[in-house]
């Protein structure tokens, strides 16, 4: 099987984060089968970056590596930052609520799509951590 380039993955991953911000915006309350298929959706969301680091490892590429990791920790970094901001923000208004949650949805796109972000997260948190190990 021909392996894909890094740009096919790449732009893969921004398709999937596109789709997961999208299924953020449109089912931010699903139950059901529905919330299994977007926690599904999310899971998937992973696969690209995964080959990427599989990838760059085997032909030992910082670059890509150190890529990946950087993205993890930024959306890691922001997730946090933008939970705490949405959490103050209670009683500041309806307006700053509802742009606090929608920058959220958009850093978050996975997390958020998958209305369940144990997963995403616990998967970012495991494709951080393989950055770092050797092979």
């Amino acid at each position: 099987m021909k392996t894909l380039s890094y740009k096919t993955l790449y732009i893969a991953w921004a398709a999937l984060f596109a789709l997961t911000a999208v299924l953020g915006f449109v089912f931010p309350d699903a139950s059901g089968a529905g919330r299994i298929a977007l926690a599904l959706t999310a899971a998937v969301f992973f696969v690209p970056p995964w080959l990427i680091l599989n990838r760059a490892k085997a032909e030992k590429n910082t670059h890509h590596i150190r890529l990946v990791r950087w993205l993890c920790v930024g959306s890691l970094v922001l997730t946090a930052v933008l939970l705490v901001l949405n959490l103050r923000s209670a009683g500041l208004g309806p307006a700053l609520g509802q742009a606090l949650n929608a920058a959220l949805i958009i850093v978050s796109a996975p997390m958020v799509c998958s209305n369940f972000f144990a997963l995403p997260i616990f998967l970012w948190g495991c494709l951080l951590a393989d950055t770092f190990r050797k092979t």
